[in-house]
Protein backbone atom coordinates (compact mmCIF):
# COMPACT_ATOMS: atom_id res chain seq x y z
CA UNK A 1 0.00 0.00 0.00
CA UNK A 2 1.47 3.76 -0.96
CA UNK A 3 1.92 6.01 1.88
CA UNK A 4 -0.90 8.04 2.90
CA UNK A 5 -3.33 5.69 1.58
CA UNK A 6 -5.88 6.65 3.86
CA UNK A 7 -5.26 10.36 3.57
CA UNK A 8 -5.26 10.38 -0.26
CA UNK A 9 -8.41 8.20 -0.14
CA UNK A 10 -10.69 11.29 2.05
CA UNK A 11 -9.19 13.87 -0.55
CA UNK A 12 -10.51 12.26 -3.30
CA UNK A 13 -13.99 11.51 -1.23
CA UNK A 14 -13.81 15.14 0.19
CA UNK A 15 -13.07 16.58 -3.02
CA UNK A 16 -16.17 15.10 -4.91
CA UNK A 17 -18.48 16.88 -2.35
CA UNK A 18 -17.04 19.95 -4.39
CA UNK A 19 -18.13 18.52 -7.75
CA UNK A 20 -22.03 17.63 -8.81
CA UNK A 21 -24.02 20.19 -6.85
CA UNK A 22 -21.12 23.01 -7.22
CA UNK A 23 -23.71 25.53 -8.66
CA UNK A 24 -26.95 24.59 -6.77
CA UNK A 25 -24.58 25.99 -3.71
CA UNK A 26 -26.39 29.25 -4.47
CA UNK A 27 -29.53 27.67 -5.44
CA UNK A 28 -31.68 29.13 -2.29
CA UNK A 29 -30.60 32.45 -2.72
CA UNK A 30 -31.94 32.64 -6.55
CA UNK A 31 -35.23 34.39 -5.30
CA UNK A 32 -33.35 36.72 -3.71
CA UNK A 33 -31.05 37.50 -6.03
CA UNK A 34 -33.42 38.02 -8.62
CA UNK A 35 -34.48 40.80 -6.10
CA UNK A 36 -31.63 42.69 -5.66
CA UNK A 37 -30.97 42.50 -9.61
CA UNK A 38 -34.43 43.43 -10.63
CA UNK A 39 -33.64 46.66 -12.07
CA UNK A 40 -31.62 44.35 -14.90
CA UNK A 41 -34.13 43.31 -17.71
CA UNK A 42 -34.64 39.32 -17.41
CA UNK A 43 -33.12 39.69 -13.78
CA UNK A 44 -35.11 36.29 -13.03
CA UNK A 45 -33.38 34.64 -15.83
CA UNK A 46 -30.01 36.59 -15.50
CA UNK A 47 -29.92 34.94 -11.73
CA UNK A 48 -31.17 31.66 -12.97
CA UNK A 49 -27.88 31.54 -15.61
CA UNK A 50 -25.75 31.73 -12.17
CA UNK A 51 -27.31 28.57 -11.34
CA UNK A 52 -26.94 26.61 -15.09
CA UNK A 53 -23.96 28.65 -16.48
CA UNK A 54 -21.01 26.56 -14.55
CA UNK A 55 -22.71 23.41 -16.32
CA UNK A 56 -22.29 24.38 -19.90
CA UNK A 57 -18.55 25.57 -18.65
CA UNK A 58 -17.91 22.30 -17.30
CA UNK A 59 -19.15 19.86 -20.23
CA UNK A 60 -17.32 22.67 -22.47
CA UNK A 61 -14.10 21.93 -20.43
CA UNK A 62 -14.26 18.73 -19.47
CA UNK A 63 -13.12 16.87 -22.22
CA UNK A 64 -9.96 19.25 -22.62
CA UNK A 65 -9.37 18.30 -18.88
CA UNK A 66 -9.29 14.54 -19.62
CA UNK A 67 -6.96 15.30 -22.65
CA UNK A 68 -4.41 17.27 -19.99
CA UNK A 69 -4.94 14.15 -17.33
CA UNK A 70 -4.03 11.73 -20.26
CA UNK A 71 -0.87 13.67 -21.69
CA UNK A 72 0.46 15.97 -18.86
CA UNK A 73 -0.61 14.12 -15.82
CA UNK A 74 -3.38 13.77 -12.81
CA UNK A 75 -1.59 15.57 -10.07
CA UNK A 76 -1.25 19.13 -11.52
CA UNK A 77 -4.59 19.19 -12.79
CA UNK A 78 -6.02 18.47 -9.97
CA UNK A 79 -4.35 21.06 -7.65
CA UNK A 80 -5.10 23.95 -10.23
CA UNK A 81 -8.94 23.16 -10.55
CA UNK A 82 -8.89 23.29 -6.76
CA UNK A 83 -6.92 26.38 -6.62
CA UNK A 84 -9.78 28.23 -9.50
CA UNK A 85 -12.47 26.56 -7.95
CA UNK A 86 -11.84 29.34 -4.76
CA UNK A 87 -11.05 32.11 -6.58
CA UNK A 88 -13.59 31.71 -9.52
CA UNK A 89 -16.19 30.52 -6.57
CA UNK A 90 -15.92 33.05 -4.27
CA UNK A 91 -16.44 35.96 -6.86
CA UNK A 92 -20.35 36.50 -6.00
CA UNK A 93 -19.44 37.36 -2.44
CA UNK A 94 -17.72 41.02 -3.12
CA UNK A 95 -18.52 41.62 -6.97
CA UNK A 96 -21.42 43.87 -7.25
CA UNK A 97 -22.03 43.19 -11.41
CA UNK A 98 -23.76 40.20 -12.07
CA UNK A 99 -22.34 40.07 -15.95
CA UNK A 100 -18.88 39.56 -13.98
CA UNK A 101 -20.42 37.73 -11.03
CA UNK A 102 -21.65 35.63 -14.43
CA UNK A 103 -17.70 35.36 -15.98
CA UNK A 104 -16.67 34.07 -12.33
CA UNK A 105 -19.28 31.01 -12.82
CA UNK A 106 -18.39 30.17 -15.90
CA UNK A 107 -14.50 29.62 -14.53
CA UNK A 108 -16.09 27.73 -11.47
CA UNK A 109 -17.56 25.59 -14.38
CA UNK A 110 -13.98 25.34 -15.69
CA UNK A 111 -12.69 24.22 -12.49
CA UNK A 112 -15.32 21.72 -11.41
CA UNK A 113 -14.84 20.06 -15.25
CA UNK A 114 -11.37 19.18 -14.35
CA UNK A 115 -12.05 18.50 -10.67
CA UNK A 116 -14.51 16.00 -11.59
CA UNK A 117 -12.68 14.49 -14.10
CA UNK A 118 -8.85 14.33 -12.45
CA UNK A 119 -11.04 12.58 -9.48
CA UNK A 120 -13.13 10.06 -11.52
CA UNK A 121 -9.78 9.10 -13.38
CA UNK A 122 -7.67 8.94 -9.94
CA UNK A 123 -10.17 6.17 -8.57
CA UNK A 124 -10.00 4.35 -11.70
CA UNK A 125 -6.19 4.58 -11.30
CA UNK A 126 -5.72 3.65 -8.16
CA UNK A 127 -8.44 1.13 -7.09
CA UNK A 128 -9.78 -1.98 -9.62
CA UNK A 129 -12.68 -4.54 -9.31
CA UNK A 130 -14.75 -4.96 -6.66
CA UNK A 131 -12.52 -2.11 -4.63
CA UNK A 132 -13.22 0.14 -7.39
CA UNK A 133 -16.68 -0.30 -7.37
CA UNK A 134 -16.67 0.12 -3.61
CA UNK A 135 -14.78 3.48 -3.66
CA UNK A 136 -16.98 4.82 -6.75
CA UNK A 137 -20.00 4.33 -4.37
CA UNK A 138 -18.25 6.37 -1.57
CA UNK A 139 -17.34 8.94 -4.17
CA UNK A 140 -21.29 9.51 -5.08
CA UNK A 141 -22.49 9.42 -1.51
CA UNK A 142 -19.70 12.03 -1.04
CA UNK A 143 -20.87 13.92 -3.75
CA UNK A 144 -24.21 13.37 -2.14
CA UNK A 145 -22.98 14.73 1.25
CA UNK A 146 -21.51 17.69 -0.19
CA UNK A 147 -24.96 18.49 -1.81
CA UNK A 148 -26.87 17.95 1.90
CA UNK A 149 -24.17 20.20 3.78
CA UNK A 150 -23.60 22.75 1.55
CA UNK A 151 -27.10 23.42 0.15
CA UNK A 152 -28.48 23.71 3.28
CA UNK A 153 -25.94 26.09 4.77
CA UNK A 154 -25.95 27.91 1.56
CA UNK A 155 -29.80 28.20 2.52
CA UNK A 156 -29.10 29.71 6.16
CA UNK A 157 -26.26 31.95 4.57
CA UNK A 158 -28.79 33.36 2.37
CA UNK A 159 -31.02 34.12 4.74
CA UNK A 160 -28.29 36.70 6.50
CA UNK A 161 -27.41 38.05 2.81
CA UNK A 162 -27.58 36.19 -0.33
CA UNK A 163 -24.12 36.42 -1.29
CA UNK A 164 -23.01 34.42 2.06
CA UNK A 165 -23.02 31.32 0.23
CA UNK A 166 -20.51 32.39 -2.31
CA UNK A 167 -18.03 32.44 0.47
CA UNK A 168 -18.66 28.40 0.86
CA UNK A 169 -16.63 27.60 -2.50
CA UNK A 170 -13.18 28.84 -0.50
CA UNK A 171 -13.41 24.77 1.36
CA UNK A 172 -11.64 23.94 -1.97
CA UNK A 173 -8.11 25.38 -0.41
CA UNK A 174 -8.49 22.73 2.96
CA UNK A 175 -8.56 19.66 -0.15
CA UNK A 176 -5.80 21.36 -1.95
CA UNK A 177 -3.75 21.18 1.74
CA UNK A 178 -4.62 17.18 1.53
CA UNK A 179 -4.15 16.98 -2.42
CA UNK A 180 -0.39 18.17 -2.10
CA UNK A 181 0.35 15.78 0.65
CA UNK A 182 -1.09 12.41 -0.54
CA UNK A 183 -2.20 12.28 -4.11
CA UNK A 184 0.95 10.90 -6.38
CA UNK A 185 1.14 10.16 -10.35
CA UNK A 186 0.09 7.02 -10.75
CA UNK A 187 1.80 4.57 -13.37
CA UNK A 188 -0.07 4.70 -16.52
CA UNK A 189 0.86 4.31 -20.52
CA UNK A 190 0.29 7.39 -22.31
CA UNK A 191 -1.41 7.09 -25.56
CA UNK A 192 0.45 6.35 -28.83
CA UNK A 193 0.66 8.96 -31.95
CA UNK A 194 1.62 12.86 -31.92
CA UNK A 195 0.51 14.80 -28.94
CA UNK A 196 -3.01 15.73 -29.78
CA UNK A 197 -6.52 15.54 -29.93
CA UNK A 198 -7.27 11.89 -30.34
CA UNK A 199 -8.00 11.21 -33.74
CA UNK A 200 -8.48 7.81 -35.66
CA UNK A 201 -6.05 5.87 -33.71
CA UNK A 202 -7.51 6.84 -30.70
CA UNK A 203 -11.37 6.88 -31.73
CA UNK A 204 -10.89 3.13 -32.74
CA UNK A 205 -9.77 2.09 -29.25
CA UNK A 206 -13.44 3.56 -28.04
CA UNK A 207 -16.17 1.09 -27.35
CA UNK A 208 -18.81 1.68 -28.95
CA UNK A 209 -21.67 1.19 -26.26
CA UNK A 210 -19.84 4.16 -24.86
CA UNK A 211 -21.73 6.59 -26.60
CA UNK A 212 -24.68 4.87 -25.54
CA UNK A 213 -23.48 5.66 -21.96
CA UNK A 214 -22.91 9.16 -22.71
CA UNK A 215 -26.70 9.62 -23.63
CA UNK A 216 -27.92 7.47 -21.09
CA UNK A 217 -25.66 10.09 -18.96
CA UNK A 218 -27.38 13.44 -20.67
CA UNK A 219 -30.95 12.34 -20.35
CA UNK A 220 -30.01 11.26 -16.88
CA UNK A 221 -28.82 14.49 -15.46
CA UNK A 222 -31.20 16.39 -17.09
CA UNK A 223 -33.88 15.21 -15.15
CA UNK A 224 -31.64 15.42 -12.17
CA UNK A 225 -31.54 18.90 -12.18
CA UNK A 226 -35.38 19.43 -12.33
CA UNK A 227 -34.87 19.71 -8.19
CA UNK A 228 -32.47 22.38 -8.26
CA UNK A 229 -33.43 24.69 -10.68
CA UNK A 230 -36.79 24.56 -10.91
CA UNK A 231 -37.72 23.16 -6.73
CA UNK A 232 -36.65 27.14 -5.14
CA UNK A 233 -39.59 28.52 -7.12
CA UNK A 234 -42.28 26.24 -6.75
CA UNK A 235 -41.41 26.28 -2.73
CA UNK A 236 -41.15 30.11 -2.62
CA UNK A 237 -44.48 30.56 -3.66
CA UNK A 238 -45.79 28.07 -0.75
CA UNK A 239 -47.08 30.30 2.71
CA UNK A 240 -44.43 30.60 5.06
CA UNK A 241 -41.15 28.59 3.31
CA UNK A 242 -37.86 30.69 3.67
CA UNK A 243 -34.75 30.46 2.29
CA UNK A 244 -33.64 28.03 4.80
CA UNK A 245 -36.60 25.56 4.07
CA UNK A 246 -35.92 25.90 0.66
CA UNK A 247 -32.12 24.80 1.07
CA UNK A 248 -33.55 21.83 3.51
CA UNK A 249 -35.99 20.86 1.41
CA UNK A 250 -33.46 20.50 -1.74
CA UNK A 251 -30.88 19.15 -0.13
CA UNK A 252 -32.96 16.44 1.67
CA UNK A 253 -32.68 14.09 -1.72
CA UNK A 254 -29.11 13.61 -0.51
CA UNK A 255 -29.98 12.31 2.65
CA UNK A 256 -31.80 9.26 1.00
CA UNK A 257 -29.07 9.55 -1.71
CA UNK A 258 -25.69 8.97 0.16
CA UNK A 259 -28.34 6.32 1.82
CA UNK A 260 -28.22 4.36 -1.76
CA UNK A 261 -24.49 5.51 -2.56
CA UNK A 262 -22.65 4.16 0.25
CA UNK A 263 -24.87 0.42 -0.56
CA UNK A 264 -24.13 1.15 -4.22
CA UNK A 265 -21.18 -1.55 -4.65
CA UNK A 266 -23.58 -4.59 -2.80
CA UNK A 267 -26.29 -3.40 -5.26
CA UNK A 268 -23.80 -3.73 -8.39
CA UNK A 269 -22.40 -7.36 -7.22
CA UNK A 270 -26.52 -8.23 -7.97
CA UNK A 271 -27.79 -6.31 -10.75
CA UNK A 272 -26.14 -4.79 -13.93
CA UNK A 273 -25.18 -1.42 -15.15
CA UNK A 274 -28.61 -1.12 -17.09
CA UNK A 275 -30.73 -2.43 -15.05
CA UNK A 276 -29.51 -0.34 -12.07
CA UNK A 277 -30.75 2.42 -14.43
CA UNK A 278 -34.25 1.21 -14.98
CA UNK A 279 -34.17 1.20 -10.89
CA UNK A 280 -33.00 4.85 -11.15
CA UNK A 281 -35.37 5.98 -13.31
CA UNK A 282 -38.62 3.80 -12.10
CA UNK A 283 -37.73 5.92 -7.99
CA UNK A 284 -37.24 9.08 -9.25
CA UNK A 285 -40.56 8.87 -11.01
CA UNK A 286 -42.25 7.52 -8.02
CA UNK A 287 -40.66 10.92 -6.52
CA UNK A 288 -41.78 13.17 -9.61
CA UNK A 289 -45.37 11.63 -9.61
CA UNK A 290 -45.10 12.88 -5.54
CA UNK A 291 -44.16 16.07 -6.49
CA UNK A 292 -46.76 16.46 -9.37
CA UNK A 293 -49.35 16.46 -6.95
CA UNK A 294 -48.06 18.27 -4.12
CA UNK A 295 -49.95 21.01 -2.32
CA UNK A 296 -47.83 21.34 1.11
CA UNK A 297 -44.13 21.74 1.63
CA UNK A 298 -44.17 18.11 3.35
CA UNK A 299 -45.32 16.79 0.40
CA UNK A 300 -43.24 17.68 -1.54
CA UNK A 301 -40.14 16.86 0.52
CA UNK A 302 -41.38 13.63 0.79
CA UNK A 303 -41.25 13.33 -2.98
CA UNK A 304 -37.58 14.70 -2.87
CA UNK A 305 -36.72 12.02 -0.22
CA UNK A 306 -37.81 9.00 -3.08
CA UNK A 307 -35.88 10.35 -5.77
CA UNK A 308 -32.86 10.90 -3.79
CA UNK A 309 -33.27 7.24 -3.34
CA UNK A 310 -32.88 6.79 -7.36
CA UNK A 311 -30.09 9.39 -7.88
CA UNK A 312 -28.03 8.26 -5.12
CA UNK A 313 -27.22 5.26 -7.48
CA UNK A 314 -26.89 7.36 -10.57
CA UNK A 315 -23.65 8.98 -10.46
CA UNK A 316 -21.70 6.05 -9.46
CA UNK A 317 -23.74 3.81 -12.26
CA UNK A 318 -22.67 5.78 -15.12
CA UNK A 319 -19.26 6.60 -13.51
CA UNK A 320 -18.30 3.09 -13.45
CA UNK A 321 -20.22 2.14 -16.12
CA UNK A 322 -17.94 4.18 -18.12
CA UNK A 323 -14.72 3.61 -16.57
CA UNK A 324 -15.21 -0.51 -17.06
CA UNK A 325 -15.59 -0.25 -20.75
CA UNK A 326 -12.11 2.40 -20.98
CA UNK A 327 -9.14 1.40 -22.24
CA UNK A 328 -6.57 2.67 -19.49
CA UNK A 329 -4.51 4.29 -22.56
CA UNK A 330 -7.64 6.94 -22.59
CA UNK A 331 -9.38 6.90 -19.73
CA UNK A 332 -8.89 10.96 -18.79
CA UNK A 333 -10.46 12.28 -22.35
CA UNK A 334 -13.45 9.21 -21.76
CA UNK A 335 -14.31 10.65 -18.24
CA UNK A 336 -13.51 13.76 -19.59
CA UNK A 337 -16.52 13.46 -22.36
CA UNK A 338 -18.75 11.54 -19.87
CA UNK A 339 -19.07 14.62 -17.83
CA UNK A 340 -19.73 16.98 -20.97
CA UNK A 341 -22.23 15.00 -21.43
CA UNK A 342 -23.38 15.45 -17.56
CA UNK A 343 -23.26 18.91 -17.30
CA UNK A 344 -24.61 19.65 -20.93
CA UNK A 345 -27.67 17.67 -19.62
CA UNK A 346 -27.61 19.79 -15.83
CA UNK A 347 -27.38 23.12 -18.38
CA UNK A 348 -30.18 22.55 -20.93
CA UNK A 349 -32.65 20.98 -18.22
CA UNK A 350 -33.98 24.19 -18.21
CA UNK A 351 -34.71 24.91 -21.85
CA UNK A 352 -35.82 21.44 -22.26
CA UNK A 353 -38.67 21.21 -19.75
CA UNK A 354 -39.97 25.03 -20.59
CA UNK A 355 -41.71 23.33 -23.50
CA UNK A 356 -43.35 20.73 -21.18
CA UNK A 357 -44.19 24.01 -18.69
CA UNK A 358 -45.57 25.97 -21.27
CA UNK A 359 -47.85 23.58 -22.31
CA UNK A 360 -49.11 22.30 -19.14
CA UNK A 361 -47.79 23.61 -15.96
CA UNK A 362 -44.79 23.53 -13.75
CA UNK A 363 -46.26 20.76 -11.26
CA UNK A 364 -47.76 18.92 -13.88
CA UNK A 365 -44.43 19.14 -16.00
CA UNK A 366 -43.10 16.77 -13.32
CA UNK A 367 -45.80 14.16 -14.23
CA UNK A 368 -45.25 14.13 -17.68
CA UNK A 369 -41.59 13.62 -17.00
CA UNK A 370 -42.12 10.76 -14.76
CA UNK A 371 -44.00 8.95 -17.48
CA UNK A 372 -40.95 9.30 -19.89
CA UNK A 373 -38.84 7.82 -17.23
CA UNK A 374 -40.99 4.46 -17.23
CA UNK A 375 -41.06 4.32 -20.80
CA UNK A 376 -37.03 4.61 -20.65
CA UNK A 377 -36.93 2.33 -17.78
CA UNK A 378 -38.59 -0.16 -19.65
CA UNK A 379 -36.49 0.23 -22.69
CA UNK A 380 -33.14 0.10 -20.86
CA UNK A 381 -34.14 -3.43 -19.26
CA UNK A 382 -35.98 -4.86 -22.47
CA UNK A 383 -32.51 -3.62 -23.98
CA UNK A 384 -30.46 -6.06 -21.24
CA UNK A 385 -32.21 -8.84 -21.76
CA UNK A 386 -31.86 -8.75 -26.00
CA UNK A 387 -28.17 -8.95 -24.76
CA UNK A 388 -27.47 -5.63 -26.62
CA UNK A 389 -24.90 -4.51 -23.53
CA UNK A 390 -23.06 -7.92 -24.21
CA UNK A 391 -21.94 -7.64 -27.88
CA UNK A 392 -18.24 -5.93 -26.79
CA UNK A 393 -16.31 -6.77 -23.85
CA UNK A 394 -15.57 -4.58 -21.29
CA UNK A 395 -12.12 -3.41 -19.92
CA UNK A 396 -10.09 -6.45 -17.60
CA UNK A 397 -10.49 -4.19 -14.84
CA UNK A 398 -14.40 -4.53 -14.73
CA UNK A 399 -15.81 -5.44 -11.38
Amino acid sequence: MMPYEGLRRATLLLGSTLTVMAGAIISPALPEISRAFSHLPDAELLSKLLLTLPALFIALLAPVAGYLLDWSGRRYVLFFSLVLYAVAGTTGAYLSNIYLILAGRAFLGMAVGALMTAIITLIGDYYEGPLRSTVMGYQAAFASAGGLVFISTGGLLADIHWRYPFLIYAVSLIILAMALVSVYEPARVKPAGKVALPGKTLLRMVPPRVFWVYAVAFFSFAVFYMIPVQMPFMLSNLEGVTNTRTGIAIASMNITAVTMAFNYARIRRRLDFPYIMSLVYLLVALGYIIIGVSDSYGLMVFGILVCGLGFGMQMANVNLWLVNMAPAEIRGTLVGYLNTCIFLGMFFSPILLQPLVMMTSLYQSFILVAGILLVIAGLLTWSKKTGFWDKEAISTNAD
